[in-house]
């Protein structure tokens, strides 16, 4: 019997529908009063002066990078247990992504292993919050600040996350939000920085819009200035958030509180049920720490191999279940396996052949829950693995 229970999908309501309506019938369509409300409830959640919304978070990032100097050569740390698309914007770069280790309980990079990867040619380092949860960020603000480089917070999986009482976006130089499909808030595809250093903020701000510091298809400046040789101060991209995207971001910024209790519930859902069963580990919350939920990502006991991972992943496909392998350990995909071989993660290459993402949304409901720890479980039984 087939489930139809899908990996993750937004939870779209008609005040987001009446407010990107409201913004297709407005007189601008980008950079315009919606996407000034979004960036400013994103930063003010974030407690910094400046947010910056831009098209996707993967561009967020490089401007960001851009922004703080890193160029051709450069070395950059970044998490090992994580998606792809930091490591590939530093490579588009020129610069090298140098993978941080991860922590065995937390999958967030151990901050010694952080250390001892700082190089002369270090120029900035990327943390993040794996799967919404921000454990062990402040030893890594603290590595960062003791070596004088820069902190980007890749906040991306855990907008309204907390440690300590204190707000995730807040540890370092600069953080980023996404807003994808995917995530526990969306704006349908978006990412949006924030900070409070003032002149990152207006390279950032430049450079999402080809470098131009006022669009003259946009608004109208001082009169004398007309020439675009007068407007364009640096490099820059088309990285613009269309006022449709922030105004859905901007509804969804309102439902914060609603989405992260009803996120938090169903993975009580899922502990509840999968806490005692053998050969699963469900995410390990450290004390001090509140989580958003971005996902919920199990790890198979040691007695799995990948391929049985990889099977049980398939089999709960066969039953219309979504599952994925998040996350393989980004050294070792073909990209960036012959890139540095000094970059040695074992805890990272080792967890990641183990872990399972299943599915979680905001509207998923108990019983789907239910049928997808059932089938799971059904899975884990199949005597074609090692510990069955």
């Amino acid at each position: 019997m087939s489930s139809n229970i899908p990996l993750c999908c937004a939870d779209i309501t008609d005040r987001e529908i009446r407010a990107a309506s409201d913004a297709l019938r407005g007189e601008q369509l980008v950079l315009g009063p919606w996407t000034t409300s979004f960036e400013r409830a994103v930063s003010k959640h974030a407690n910094s002066s400046f947010g910056i919304a831009t098209n996707s978070s993967q561009s967020a990032m490089h401007i960001t990078l851009e922004s703080l100097g890193v160029q051709a050569g450069d070395e950059v740390v970044t998490p090992a247990f994580s998606f792809p698309s930091i490591a590939s914007t530093i490579h588009r770069m020129g610069a090298t992504p140098v993978f941080a280790d991860c922590e065995a309980r937390t999958l967030n990079m151990n901050a010694r292993d952080v250390s001892q990867k700082i190089t002369p040619a270090t120029k900035a380092i990327i943390a993040s919050h794996t799967f919404g949860n921000p454990a062990g960020i402040d030893d890594i603000a603290r590595v960062a600040q003791e070596a004088e480089l820069p902190l980007v917070e890749d906040a991306s999986q855990a907008i309204a996350s907390k440690l300590h009482n204190r707000q995730v976006g807040s540890f370092g130089r600069v953080a980023i939000f996404a807003f994808h499909s995917t995530t526990q808030l969306t704006s349908v595809e978006g990412g949006v920085i924030t900070t409070d250093d003032d002149t990152l903020a207006e390279q950032c701000r430049l450079r999402r819009n080809h470098g131009f510091s006022v669009d003259p298809s946009l608004s109208i400046d001082e009169l004398h200035r007309v020439r675009t040789d007068e407007l364009m101060r640096t490099m820059g991209h088309g990285y613009r958030l269309s006022e449709v995207h922030a105004a859905v971001g901007t509804v969804q910024m309102k439902r914060l509180e609603e989405i992260m209790q009803r996120r938090d519930t169903i993975a009580q859902w899922y502990t509840q049920r999968l806490g005692g069963v053998p050969g699963i580990m469900c995410p390990t919350i450290e004390h001090g720490v509140e989580m958003s939920w971005d996902g919920f990502v199990v790890r198979l006991s040691d007695n799995f191999s990948r391929n049985d991972r990889d099977e049980i992943i398939r089999g709960l496909h066969r039953h219309e279940i979504g599952a994925a392998d998040y996350y393989q350990s980004v050294p070792t995909l073909p990209l960036f396996s012959d890139q540095n071989k000094t970059d040695l993660c074992p805890v990272s290459d080792s967890l990641s052949q183990r872990t399972i993402a299943l599915p979680f949304y905001t509207t998923m409901t108990h019983r789907e829950v239910s049928i997808v720890c059932q089938t799971l479980e059904l899975m884990l039984t199949r005597s074609t693995f090692s510990d069955s």
